[in-house]
């Protein structure tokens, strides 16, 4: 009889070790789509979705953020808890099974930001442990004078 082995599969957000840092926000704290919230609140012309057509328009929020997903892990708009929410930028980075991630909905019922971030205390990214290496193994070593 052969044994069947269950592989576990990772999700950004399980397991965590620290606290979700989370913020409310008139305008987009990612850099991604900052300008074009002004522009939008502002009644300013937008350049058009490049895979739906080309040029620039004025738009509502709704149609602006029309193509965007929801976020059926964290969906909830933490400024008026509405589930009415579509997220504009996601972000998450694994590296030797720690991890690190970011998260912004916009809430289509109050048009507020939702931020949400996580960082595992001990995540480094791949130049970070060489650097701790280089470091260990030069002051290891006498400076010739």
């Amino acid at each position: 009889m052969s044994k069947v082995f269950k592989k576990e599969v990772l999700s950004y957000n399980t397991n965590l070790t620290a606290e979700i840092e989370t913020d409310v926000n008139e305008n987009p704290r990612a850099r991604v789509h900052s300008v074009e919230w002004r522009k939008i609140m502002e009644g300013e012309p937008v350049e058009i979705n490049p895979s739906i057509g080309h040029g620039y328009k004025i738009m509502t929020v709704e149609e602006w953020a029309g193509r965007w997903k929801r976020n059926d892990d964290f969906s909830e708009c933490l400024n008026c808890n509405s589930k009415n929410t579509k997220e504009h930028h996601f972000t998450q980075t694994w590296c030797r099974g720690k991890k690190t991630w970011e998260s912004e909905l916009l809430c289509m019922d109050c048009h507020s930001f939702t931020w949400r971030s996580y960082r595992d205390p001990d995540f480094k990214l791949p130049e970070e442990y060489e650097r701790e290496k280089w470091a260990a193994m030069v002051a290891g070593q006498a400076i010739p004078v």
